[in-house]
């Protein structure tokens, strides 16, 4: 695979500003797929208490962190893996099966670009035949579907976008199902790095032996934390995204069903476009086919339905 996988990330909001020639609030960002606005969660006051000991290490790991998401996902504090955001837990968990040699089957296609990247860290291969992990996204990111579960163990189920669908395999978790989740999109705290695998005891404790003993940083575990104690609600979003997804059919557009919060648009030449958006301000993922656009509010995707005509 050498050679083969590339990064997925983007420029910053500033370095594009700069290449297009814009001031810097008015490059509007449709390619992460996270909250277009600070959550009101998300404030000073919840870091007081750890900034007060900032100068130490998180000594006994992060039981209240453990504590407020086994309440929210209804599972046990020896059912959580935390890592530094799911991409962190993606590349623990496939390196924990997967080595040289080793075949791991990838579902969706497109699909996150992730997934081939953590097998080709772990020295593994990408292949359906006899598996030792089977890596799926659920709802699919680029193409929001929320398809049925491979039935191949062990799976690896990314979450990331469940609480828009509505929708988890948690519940099968002791069947060697995994579950990876983030505070980056609901939650708002991309830029904090904070995620959570969900796993039978025993596979848990395996993987928690072979994560570093601090995988967050303090200030980050203190924010997800105050997120849980008032999670949002997902209504707006879902609102606006059938409302958007309405307004691109209407100027002949068909973006695909979507269970998350962007939508995956299919159209010719999408790096092409995407860098006639950008040019604008309007910064959207391209991808295989089309482009995926982040639901942010009425307001900023009326700019970008206007752009695209």
């Amino acid at each position: 695979m050498a050679g083969t996988v590339l990064s997925y990330d983007a420029p910053s909001t500033e370095e594009i500003a700069q290449r297009v020639g814009l001031p810097v609030d008015e490059i509007i960002r449709f390619d992460g797929n996270t909250s277009p606005h600070l959550l009101p969660s998300t404030r000073a006051e919840a870091l007081a208490e750890e900034l007060a000991r900032i100068h130490t290490y998180p000594h006994g790991g992060y039981p209240r962190l453990e504590e407020a998401i086994a309440r929210y996902a209804g599972v046990s504090r020896e059912n959580i893996v935390l890592g530094a955001g799911a991409d962190d837990l993606i590349l623990l968990v496939t390196r924990a099966f997967a080595g040289p040699g080793d075949r791991v089957a990838i579902a969706n296609d497109p699909t996150y670009p992730m997934f081939p990247i953590a097998v080709w860290v772990a020295g593994a291969e990408i292949g359906d035949e006899d598996p030792v992990l089977t890596i799926c996204c659920r709802p699919n990111n680029p193409t929001g579907e929320l398809g049925e579960l491979p039935s191949s163990r062990p799976l690896v189920v990314d979450e990331a976008y469940f609480e828009y669908a509505g929708e988890t395999a948690a519940g099968l978790i002791d069947g060697g199902v995994i579950v990876l989740r983030t505070f980056s999109k609901l939650f708002g705290l991309a830029g904090a790095r904070v995620g959570y695998a969900l796993a039978g005891r025993d596979v848990a404790a395996e993987l928690n032996q072979r994560q570093h003993p601090a995988p967050l940083s303090t200030l980050s575990a203190a924010l997800a934390i105050a997120a849980l104690q008032s999670p949002p609600g997902v209504g707006p979003i879902l609102e606006e995204r059938e409302r958007f997804a309405e307004r691109l059919r209407g100027h002949g557009y068909e973006p695909l069903p979507s269970h998350a919060n962007f939508l995956y648009l299919p159209v010719g030449a999408p790096h092409r476009l995407a860098d006639q958006l950008l040019n604008q301000g309007l910064a959207v993922r391209p991808v295989r086919g089309g482009i995926r656009i982040t639901i942010r509010n009425e307001q900023d995707d009326e700019r970008l339905l206007v752009a695209l005509q």
